[in-house]
């Protein structure tokens, strides 16, 4: 009974880390002097929302499973794109971030590609892949930092507050519909049953008649547009973009990585959720908030990405290890799949 009790505690923790850490972080910031103002969660939340657009990604590429590591240079150089465009040719915003997004969508494919026809890892193939963009960057702005110049109306407006009682920013609103918008894509449709389906195991998924190249492709799709719109918002939010942005203190990638592990979503795929992402994220962008020097916001982020790997390299092995062992294994995987999504 006392085995079972805990099973069950245990399961509990598993399935609602995120929103437990999200818990740790509110009641620390009870004892943190004017943490709860309106001002600070909504800096909070607003810088931190282009490292949800790059968690949105990186989890989707991940529930199929690979692994997209061009996430923030992409964002990156869609930054450098849209505040170019707005500032030599004098395009419209609205113009500049549909370019963005475009840019964003050929290097998706590009990576879905690389994958799937010349069957490269995704992590070679998307290492490579942030090689090409930087050396973009550098040949598109000669290594110097873009701004929005004088035009702040569109960036005041992503700044202020949409809806007057509650501290989040426009763009941080904006963030958080899109991350539901996916994670009702993955959740209710086929091509997102299909999305965990080829990520928890690649072979059944083929016996089944799915087509695990397109679903793949079309997941490096959604990754890529997603970073390469929320770096176009971001370049427009903070006035300015330069090559080397986020580059300071811990990478955004690795928070990223550090937030879809805590989510829940499998290093191997086949389950996760980005809802699960975004709530870490926001809760990583908070801890970021309370402990203001950047060399102990690294040292928290390092351990407790440490501490996830490790525990998720564990529930790997067990799992694995109880494989060929249950007669009841493929109802038991399908009801996790359904769990997951």
């Amino acid at each position: 009974m006392k085995n079972k009790k805990f099973k069950l505690n245990a399961n509990f923790i598993n399935a609602n880390r995120s929103y437990l850490f999200l818990a740790l972080i509110l009641i620390i910031g009870l004892f943190v002097d004017n943490f709860y103002t309106m001002y600070n969660i909504s800096a909070a939340t607003g810088n931190g929302s282009l490292v949800i657009w790059l968690g949105l990604g990186f989890t989707t590429c991940m529930i199929a499973g690979h692994m997209d590591l061009t996430i923030m240079y992409m964002s990156t150089f869609a930054a450098l794109l849209c505040l170019g465009l707005h500032d030599k040719p004098g395009l419209p915003w609205v113009v500049c971030i549909l370019i963005a997004t475009l840019v964003g969508v050929l290097v998706g494919c590009i990576n879905g590609f690389l994958v799937t026809k010349l069957k490269i890892h995704s992590f070679i193939a998307t290492l490579g892949m942030q090689f090409v963009l930087k050396g973009s960057m550098y040949i598109y702005t000669g290594g110097e930092e873009l701004s929005i110049g004088k035009d702040y109306a569109f960036s005041d407006v992503l700044n202020e507050n949409l809806v007057p009682f509650l501290p989040f920013s426009t763009y941080f609103l904006i963030t958080t519909i899109v991350v539901f918008i996916v994670m009702i894509v993955l959740r209710y449709t086929r091509f997102g049953r299909n999305v965990y389906m080829i990520g928890g195991n690649l072979e059944t998924a083929w016996l089944a008649g799915i087509k695990s190249d397109r679903v793949t492709t079309l997941a490096f799709v959604i990754s890529s547009a997603a970073c390469a719109l929320g770096g176009a918002l971001n370049g427009i939010y903070s006035g300015t973009a330069g090559i080397t942005m986020g580059e300071k203190g811990i990478s955004p990638l690795m928070i990223a990585l550090t937030a879809t592990i805590i989510g829940g979503t499998a290093i191997n795929g086949g389950k996760g959720s980005v809802v699960w992402t975004w709530v870490s994220l926001v809760a990583i962008a908070l801890l970021k908030a309370i402990f203001k020097k950047t060399e102990i916001q690294v040292l928290v982020i390092a351990a407790i990405l440490i501490g996830c790997i490790v525990y998720e390299t564990i529930a790997l092995y067990n799992r694995n290890k109880t494989v060929g062992t249950r007669p009841n294994l493929h109802k038991e995987a399908m009801k996790e799949l359904g769990k997951a999504s």
